[in-house]
């Protein structure tokens, strides 16, 4: 994989289970599927096709509040698919895939490790930081737009983080 979308990747997939909610699958997370269930012996939805914004009624031809037209447009109802795949973590857990009592090191590539003492001391051995005092905490802060630009940076570069939150 180009980028650092293939270090996310590997790295969930070899993610200890130890480290994960119980209950749950990996591939859940690494081989994702959409469901939703349309049910045919729902409630029948209708809406008006002509005003904006559109109203909607569980009896046809009922006469749209905005317009002088009725409520008759069918619509169908999707709800997601409750399925054992996609059980999310119980309440008081934290909710995600991850246990919550332990943190995680993001990588500059993408790659989740789980952290200690022991694997921050190995960062710093690998980077060859010999001052540990020259080291500096960046906040940063994550919205739509910086989601975007780490999707985009992830297939383009190895230093995803350095490039969204640093500009460099």
């Amino acid at each position: 994989m180009v980028g650092s979308m293939g270090k996310l990747y590997e790295s969930v997939e070899n993610l200890n289970d130890t480290y994960l909610q119980p209950n749950l699958d990996k591939d859940t997370l690494l081989k994702p599927k959409a469901t939703v269930n349309v049910d045919s012996n729902s409630k029948q939805f209708y809406m008006c096709s002509y005003c904006n914004p559109r109203h909607i009624s569980d009896v046809c031809n009922t006469p749209c509040p905005n317009s002088y037209n009725s409520i008759s447009t069918k619509v169908t109802y999707v709800s997601p698919q409750a399925s054992s795949s996609t059980v999310v973590a119980k309440s008081g857990s934290g909710g995600g895939y991850v246990k919550g009592v332990v943190t995680y090191m993001v990588m500059d590539n993408l790659e989740v490790k789980p952290m200690s003492t022991i694997s921050s001391i190995a960062v710093l051995n690998q980077f060859n930081v010999k001052d540990v005092g020259a080291l500096q905490e960046v906040v940063a802060y994550l919205g739509v737009q910086e989601g975007l630009k780490l999707l985009k940076a992830s297939f383009e570069t190895s230093a995803v983080l350095t490039k969204v939150f640093l500009g460099a």
